[in-house]
């Protein structure tokens, strides 16, 4: 099928999905009275799986995946129980004529010392879900984890999962499976964000106190998502207390937080919850810098707000907005003539509406935007200039889930505008604008339309199969300069508003397979084919702000992988421990890097896309996980053994090459061990290869210049990676009503000085050709101890 022919059909469908959309729904027959509403934990997150049952008829429901339920009864009284593996059971006698609402909040069930982590998940459900690399947690799952620096931070648990590897010392980028950064789809409630991180990586935007559950896939993934080429992680942020107000916040050495929740009104229909933190370094350097102890002026913080809230419009409707903003904001004044400043942010928003239509089928629509914004300015004296970049998106994604005997059906489209300005940069000389570059601002449309469907044939075999119909579409206005080989234009040719410039079509084939072995074991199966239309090529070995997205053109193909997966996994000990090992194998076609010698805002030609090659990648290795569910001690010991490589006819002679993020070994394990009801310790250690970098073999003196002759590309290596870090929390008093704790934390106990980067130094005298050089490291986090105050209320 032509790419022509493949948009063709996206468009034809598109428009047959939207007068589905708008067509009444036809509901079936019910009988008298219907039960219907929400079952949630006490922290306001949905129990997936949990049993609602009416034991005078005989009649039972498992709640849904957003934990809602419904049942058909003859009107009248009964006793309505609700159950929940680690929840106390609970019944409530309700009077049900017609349609009656009831969100019954379930108590985790108490515990002692030596009883099993309660986890809102399924204890066997590493062994029966279908897919190879899924990773879920939970909000519990989440609370029992380490807190660094004082902060639960879901994007460092996630870098400790086998497979997945932190792109550097204090990142919150991550490498799955040997693809690069760009290639992981990070969302927040369904909403894309571009750059999840605050205080140059070493957090995330992620508020711990806000997050229901987290989801990423890395091999298996379910056609209803897209647009990267390597995992898919989706954060959710929970709904609001809709009985009390409730809250909890935190004081610490490096930020504070608040968060309120709670009620809207006196039916209880609506709740809201409100999360903000900020950082006070600024507050710190400013005092340091009025008593003399810091010279230069030095400013930085960072904030971040999270607003949800929730309304019922009936037994079978609901309304849900999330939002969130943040921005970061550093300042550098060495002295009165040299001024810099680097700031980003991030806002997204979404309103969902999710209607039920019966037990075993419910819709959801959601409009929603994202906007990511970075500057980088610098002044000396009379001279300044400043580098622009950001991201505006909005679109809609609409889906259908049904459930049948042996089927669960999902299907719907997804729709995103794209508007990108990528490095415009303005310079100003004496009050004089000067003109460096021609300013851009690129236009296009990706859409979807997509079936899943997951077959279960019997107890022991399920399979899940997919289809993604994927599209994208370059928009004018836009002036595309046609050049000659040496970068001189000889023409012009332009795009009015709206015009169709490129556009592709492709089809995306998912497949994954579980077959049971027994009760405690499993093997898996799967091939997920990929495409991406977004595009990122960061300059560094490391990912900053200041690395650009630029979208699919004439010039930049899509980005499109293969990758097989195939998986062991088994539990022993009635599900206390998990073991598995998982195979991979991914290619990876119309890779993206700079030319050679790129240096930032320089193009060698007019055109945005001039400065990339293209290539292809294979990546392939093993992952090796165990992990503890219960007892006092709990935790994971992860190990990815693999290998990267890259292939591009402009770099490296065309020779195949290691990827920069290539890591042969990466080790992580993590560890909780409860002392007594006051005292719980936690251990993280990660070890990883170091990353490949390009480095010159030899340097020659060329009429009195420096020349540097390099070798095969990323021939050298950083050293090894390895950190740990120790955290204690201590319970001063815990309630119904109120909890407080102290969490004591180190960073990097035994101060391994771990490499950011490295760079030539060179000493002598040019004149006598008498020169030295010398490797240096750069590291940027030394031993850091931190101390945090927690209250719930």
């Amino acid at each position: 099928m032509s790419p022509l022919a493949s948009y063709t059909i996206l468009n034809r469908t598109f428009l047959l999905l939207l007068f589905l959309l708008a067509t009444p729904s036809v509901r079936a027959q019910t009988t008298s009275a219907r039960l219907s509403g929400f079952v949630y934990d006490e922290a306001g997150s949905a129990l997936p799986g949990a049993t609602v049952r009416i034991y005078r008829l005989g009649k039972a429901t498992t709640a849904g995946e957003r934990g809602q339920y419904e049942l058909d009864v003859p009107a009248g009284t009964y006793y309505v129980s609700f159950s929940f593996i680690g929840y106390d059971r609970d019944s409530v006698q309700l009077n049900i004529t017609h349609a009656h609402t009831y969100t019954m909040r379930l108590k985790a069930a108490a515990t002692t010392m030596e009883a099993v982590t309660v986890s809102a998940r399924p204890s066997d459900e590493q062994v029966t879900q279908t897919e190879t690399g899924l990773v879920t947690l939970r909000k519990k799952d989440l609370e029992s984890l380490p807190y660094l620096l004082g902060e639960l931070d879901p994007i460092r648990i996630i870098q400790l999962m086998p497979g997945i590897q932190t792109s550097g010392e204090g990142s919150t980028g991550f490498y799955v499976r040997g693809g690069a950064v760009d290639q992981n789809l990070m969302q927040l409630d369904r909403t894309t964000v571009y750059n999840p991180s605050h205080l140059f990586g070493f957090f995330s935007i992620f508020n711990g106190g806000t997050i229901e559950s987290i989801d990423l896939y890395k091999g298996g993934i379910p056609s209803y998502y897209g647009g990267r080429l390597s995992s898919i992680t989706n954060i959710t942020t929970r709904q609001g207390s809709p009985d009390k107000l409730k809250g909890e916040g935190s004081v610490g050495l490096i930020a504070t937080g608040l968060l309120l929740e709670g009620p809207i009104g006196k039916k209880k229909k609506a709740s809201f919850m409100i999360a903000a933190r900020r950082t006070y370094v600024d507050l710190f350097a400013s005092s340091l810098r009025r008593l003399g102890a810091l010279k230069q002026d030095i400013n930085y913080y960072f904030y971040d707000l999270n607003v949800n809230f929730d309304y019922s419009l009936g037994p079978s409707d609901h309304l849900r907005l999330r939002a969130y903003t943040g921005q970061d904001d550093f300042r550098y004044n060495t002295s009165s003539t040299f001024k810099n400043t680097i700031d980003w942010r991030n806002t997204t928003a979404s309103l969902s509406w999710l209607h039920t239509y019966n037990d075993n089928l419910y819709s959801e629509l959601m409009v929603n935007t994202s906007l990511y914004d970075m500057s980088f300015g610098a002044a000396i004296t009379t001279y300044a200039f400043n580098i622009k970049s950001d991201i505006r998106d909005w679109g809609f994604t609409y889906q259908v889930n049904q459930q049948h005997k042996k089927h669960t059906l999902a299907w719907g489209l997804t729709y995103t505008h794209h508007m990108l300005r990528p490095n415009n940069i303005y310079a100003y000389s004496e009050d004089v604008e000067l003109s460096i570059s021609p300013r851009i601002k690129l236009q296009g449309e990706e859409a979807a339309l997509f079936i899943n469907d997951k077959i279960r044939f019997s107890d022991k075999l399920e399979v899940n199969a997919g289809l993604r119909l994927s599209g994208y579409r370059q928009l004018g206005p836009f002036d595309r300069y046609v050049e000659d080989e040496n970068m001189q234009v000889l023409d012009t040719l332009h795009y009015s508003r709206g015009k169709t410039i490129k556009q592709y079509g492709n089809l995306e084939p998912r497949l994954a397979l579980r077959y049971s072995l027994s009760s405690s074991s499993s093997v898996k199966l799967s091939y997920d084919k990929t495409y991406q239309y977004l595009h990122q090529a960061p300059l560094s070995s490391v990912s900053l702000p200041l690395d650009i997205w630029v979208p699919s053109s004439s010039t930049i193909r899509p980005q499109s992988a293969d990758q097989f997966s195939a998986g062991y996994f088994r539990n022993f000990r009635d599900n206390m421990f998990e073991t598995s090992v998982v195979l991979y194998y991914k290619t990876m076609q119309q890779q993206l890097e700079y030319r050679e010698g790129v240096i930032i805002g320089y193009s060698k030609g007019y055109n945005f896309d001039d400065n990339f090659v293209f290539g292809t990648g294979l990546s392939y290795g093993s992952e090796f996980s165990i992990k503890k569910n219960g007892g006092k001690l709990h935790g994971q010991i992860s190990y990815t053994l693999s290998h990267t490589t890259r292939k591009f006819d402009a770099l490296n002679k065309g020779n195949s090459f290691t990827a920069k993020y290539d890591r042969l070994h990466d080790l992580s394990v993590l560890a909780n061990y409860v002392v007594s009801p006051r005292w719980t310790v936690s251990c993280v250690f990660v070890y990883g290869t170091g990353n490949a970098l390009n480095l010159p073999v030899a340097r020659y003196i060329v009429q009195e210049n420096v020349v540097n002759e390099y070798g095969e590309r990323n021939a050298f290596r950083m050293p090894p990676y390895h950190r740990m870090d120790l955290a204690a929390t201590y319970t001063v008093h815990k309630s119904d009503k109120f909890e407080s704790s102290w969490i004591f934390s180190v960073y990097n106990v035994y101060n391994r000085r771990n490499p950011y980067y490295i760079y030539f130094e060179t000493t002598g005298n040019l004149d006598d050709y008498e020169l030295s050089t010398s490797i240096k490291q750069v590291s940027l986090f030394p031993v850091i101890p931190a101390v945090t105050y927690r209250l719930k209320f």
